[in-house]
């Protein structure tokens, strides 16, 4: 009992200067739960009284004791900063910031847009809403994956998941988890899960008809189709700009009747596709129906193998006109077998062997959606197996051609090294010329301007003559003829 008076009395003289309090507890806790704040001096024995206060607030708690130890009820109102300080003397203990934390509760999805439908290309952004909760972390999943961190699929930003421009890979189940970040019995809830689903663009759409006999005529079954995207499409067929028909499917093909007589120009057809985004036009196909008609024709193309023999053929059959023919073909004036070394393609017009044996290859076509119109043959072509040792017609032209042109090549060069060559030659002989003029010029005597002796003879007996009277000029011409040459 002395020894405690003492101590306290030693601790009021000096002021408490050497008596430091120590406040520890935790750091967090859920609200509606009980924490304890343990407030005491390391080393001392002896009863002191300890205050607890929270931020610069009154105190909320007193207790004498060595080690004084606060119970307080958590509330949202209980975060702060909380430390203790000894009565006597005045000293402060370390602080320590609490968080209240409130559980999470009534996780849900939302979606923008909502509903979760786009088309490729477009903006979706996920939220991971919560009815309650506070100091959480999101976890997001898709088809059953975590998603881990950003990437160029997904931009992850506290609760939300943003996909900038959607793709098919997009599309799937989503949800997301939502946790309080406690160190010690953490709590969680989870979302239900959202579909989300990406539609693609649809492609132009293209238009095709065939025909078909219904009994008393023609009928054109007409299809209009996309080959890539995502229904439903609504589509419409247009005849000479004017809309004849809509329909609304849930796949990418419609289909269109219409009356059609052979010969007859019904006009031009387009097929227009329409989705929520988009709104596209086929390319014009006229509804005219002609005839098989003209000449047949087959041509052939011959297939090598890495040894330059023919290892296949590929014969097509070309008629001059006929808007759906049908073909047949024949072998050595017989019907092709049906099974054999061979095969046909596109609607039978094109016929590929795949083992070529020698033989006249021939072929007919008449109209396909008339049973009793005639058969119009083609002329025999003499199919057989060679190699490229044989120097084809093409190669020979193309040999003669290249000779050709290396020899005009060569007549051009040497016209133009002969005229040049020319030229020189000229100007080499202009120079000569020019030379021998001037010295030539130089050797010449020089003639007198003043008129010599025998010149004035010869002009005074020629004006005698001239003026003698009664004298002809024939008689003047006998007389002296010299005069008149």
């Amino acid at each position: 009992m002395m020894a405690g008076s003492l101590r306290f009395l030693l601790l009021s003289l000096c002021g408490g200067l050497l008596l430091k309090p120590v406040l520890s507890g935790p750091s967090e806790a859920y609200v509606r739960s009980e924490v304890q704040f343990d407030c005491a001096v390391p080393g001392w024995s002896s009863p002191l009284t300890y205050e607890l206060y929270k931020d610069a607030g009154d105190v909320i708690a007193a207790e004498n004791n060595v080690k004084a130890t606060f119970t307080l009820q958590v509330n949202e109102e209980s975060k702060g900063e909380y430390y203790c300080r000894l009565t006597a003397g005045g000293q402060t203990s370390n602080s320590i910031h609490f968080q209240a934390v409130i559980p999470v509760l009534g996780v849900r999805l939302s979606s923008d847009p909502d509903p979760a439908i786009l088309y490729e290309g477009q903006k979706l952004v996920l939220r991971c809403l919560v009815r309650k909760g506070t100091h959480l972390s999101f976890t997001w999943y898709h088809n059953k994956q975590e998603v881990n961190s950003s990437s160029e699929l997904h931009r992850l930003s506290g609760d939300s998941l943003t996909m900038d421009r959607v793709t098919e890979m997009h599309a799937g189940i989503y949800s997301c988890t939502a946790r309080n970040q406690m160190t010690v019995n953490p709590r969680f809830s989870s979302s239900q899960s959202l579909h989300v689903t990406v539609r693609k663009h649809i492609s132009v759409p293209s238009l095709s008809f065939t025909v078909f006999s219904n009994g008393s005529g023609l009928t054109a079954n007409i299809s209009c189709r996309s080959e890539r995207g995502s229904p439903p499409v609504t589509f419409r067929l247009m005849l000479d700009g004017l809309e004849l028909n809509v329909k609304r499917v849930d796949s990418l093909e419609a289909w269109f009747v219409l009356p059609i007589s052979v010969g007859l120009d019904l006009g031009v057809a387009q097929c227009e596709a329409q989705t929520e985004t988009q709104q596209l036009l086929s390319d014009p196909e006229r509804l005219l129906v002609v005839p098989v008609g003209g000449a047949v024709r087959v041509t052939v193309m011959y297939l090598h193998d890495a040894d330059g023999m023919v290892s296949a053929a590929r014969l097509t059959c070309v008629p001059d006109r006929g808007t759906f023919p049908t073909f047949s073909w024949h072998l050595n004036h017989s019907s092709l077998p049906a099974e054999g070394a061979h095969a046909v393609t596109h609607h039978g017009q094109i016929l590929i062997l795949t083992e070529v044996s020698a033989g006249f290859y021939g072929c007919r076509a008449r109209d396909s959606f008339n049973d009793s119109s005639l058969w119009v043959k083609s002329e025999d072509i003499f199919i057989q197996k060679r190699d490229l040792s044989a120097t084809p017609m093409e190669v020979i032209a193309l040999v003669f051609c290249g000779f050709l042109s290396i020899v005009i090549v060569f007549c051009s060069f040497f016209m133009f090294w002969c005229s040049k060559r020319r030229n020189n030659s000229c100007k080499h002989h202009s120079n000569q010329d020019v030379i021998q003029s001037e010295m030539t010029t130089m050797d010449a005597p020089v003639v007198s301007s003043e008129p010599q002796p025998e010149e004035m003879k010869t002009v005074n007996r020629f004006l005698e003559i001239q003026t003698r009277p009664g004298a002809s000029v024939l008689q003047r011409r006998l007389r002296d003829p010299e005069l008149f040459d």
